[in-house]
């Protein structure tokens, strides 16, 4: 490397000369590379980049089983205190292109009944069943791509329940950004680190090895350029760990706290609907979502400064735990290799992580609350000081009938079958009747689905019926005594 090339220069410690090599004149550049003539740049097009290959051949990608499983019904089934024939049923019906509404409404004798709701939560969990098994299959063919599959890295990955858990077994093969630990694994120090992340003992001796890896030609002018970029290495090596980073996730889940501080540099009189939240300090796990929302407006207007705050120590002590550190040969480098990747690389991850997932419950929760009132809005009595007698019809499951009262409370609910293959006209009209009479209905409507006109046909009749029987009432018979003859 000539004293020209600016790409990997220290910023702070200036080149040292080699004793054999003599220094060059510090007004001197070397000169790049001249740059092609006109004549030559036209005709000599440019060669395409060379193709990517694996440093070994790709191993075989093992095959990941289509979702859903038998046991993955079952356990729907069992979530949502169903059958599992209910739930493969509906699986069957959505995966045949059959929309939510159409199979609530008319395939009610295959789903055993069950609302739209239900039917949205299965399609939501076998939705998600699928997404984590196509994000298996990517995972797999990327570490294999790479040659570094191994079978017991396979069984967790076929056996991760959640996509966190799957991503974590996966960050140590994802493709990264630049950093530091990645310049330092470009100069030759990733065998090392990892040598001594995984007890090597033929690093045991530190002091004999790292002069051995100066080169100034990488940048790594003495042993303590050497050991920056092995600490590098290392504090992303136990970041990556899968690990480190479950029990740190759920420490921080159950013991974090949201946080948040107005900023010192806001103008002062702005932001003071956001005044209970200048110094405010509440569990993450129980943060109600309306203030989550609060929080993250007061954050994006500059106004409040908020974070996740759990205790350090005690997270140092749950690394050092998982990585077993107390019998560790480099027990003090990787006790700060452990605290540099907590403060730096793992908590900053795990912070924006639980703050995303508080942003997302809140956000349901913001969504079902507004679901709510949109259906009370809707549910509002039709007719005030009305009762009302709904009719839904339907010819192949028969018309649903509901009374409500003047506040559209549901008073009762029945079916009946005036046509069909179970047709009985004359018990659906007595069935009607007999609503009417009982909560006193002065008002009967009739959707427009299937069967309308049977089901406004059958009302007609029914008040015909009615009226004819006002009009002409049935006389009264009265008793008449009788007279016993007497013996004489």
């Amino acid at each position: 490397m000539t004293p020209s090339d600016p790409i990997d220069a220290p910023p702070a410690e200036p080149t040292v000369p080699a004793p054999d090599t003599p220094a060059a004149p510090p007004a001197v550049e070397a000169p790049s590379e001249p740059p092609a003539g006109p004549d030559e740049t036209a005709s000599a097009p440019a060669a395409p980049p060379p193709a990517r290959e694996p440093a070994v051949p790709p191993q075989p990608v093992p095959e990941v089983p289509p979702a859903p499983q038998p046991h993955d019904l079952s356990r729907i089934a069992q979530d949502l205190q169903i059958r599992k024939a209910q739930v493969d049923a509906v699986v069957q019906l959505l995966d045949d292109e059959n929309t939510v509404p159409f199979i609530t409404r008319y395939r009610k004798e295959r789903t055993g009944g069950l609302n739209e709701e239900a039917i949205r939560r299965i399609q939501e969990r076998v939705t998600n069943l699928r997404v984590l098994a196509d994000r298996k299959r990517t995972v797999l063919k990327s570490i294999a791509f790479q040659a570094k599959l191994t079978d017991a890295l396979t069984q967790a990955i076929l056996a991760a329940e959640t996509p966190k858990r799957l991503e974590d077994l996966y960050l140590p093969y994802k493709p990264k950004k630049k950093s530091l630990a990645t310049e330092a694994r470009e100069k030759g120090l990733g065998p090392l680190a990892e040598a001594i992340f995984n007890r090597d003992p033929a690093v045991n001796d530190l002091a004999a090895v790292l002069p051995g890896l100066v080169d100034p030609d990488k940048w790594l002018l003495n042993t303590d350029d050497v050991m920056a970029g092995v600490r590098n290495i290392l504090a992303e090596l136990v970041a990556d760990s899968a690990e480190v980073r479950g029990p740190l996730r759920a420490f921080t889940w159950d013991t974090g706290a949201v946080v948040s501080v107005r900023v010192e540099t806001a103008p002062e009189g702005k932001g003071k609907e956001y005044e209970p939240y200048f110094d405010f300090r509440e569990p993450a796990k129980d943060i109600p979502p309306h203030r989550v929302l609060a929080i993250n407006r007061g954050e994006k207007l500059n106004i409040l400064r908020v974070r996740i705050d759990a205790d350090p120590n005690m997270a140092k002590e749950i690394v050092a735990y998982h990585l077993n550190l107390a019998d560790h040969p480099h027990k003090g480098l990787m006790g700060e290799v452990a605290a540099d990747a907590l403060d730096r690389l793992i908590r900053p991850s795990l912070d924006r992580e639980v703050r995303r997932d508080l942003t997302d419950r809140a956000q349901e929760h913001a969504i079902g609350v507004f679901a709510k009132n949109l259906r009370s809005l809707l549910l509002q009595p039709p007719l005030r000081g009305k009762r009302v007698l709904a009719i839904d019809p339907g010819i192949r499951t028969g018309c649903k009938l509901a009374a409500l009262d003047e506040t559209g409370k549901l008073l009762e609910d029945a079916v009946v079958y005036p046509q069909g293959q179970k047709r009985n006209a004359g018990d659906a009209k007595r069935k009607l009747e007999q609503m009417v009479r009982k909560y006193q209905i002065s008002v009967i409507a009739i959707g427009n689905g299937t069967g309308c006109r049977e089901a406004e046909q059958l009302v007609a009749d029914l008040i015909a019926d009615l009226a004819h029987r006002r009009l002409n009432p049935t006389p009264e018979v009265q008793p008449v005594a009788a007279t016993l003859p007497t013996d004489a």
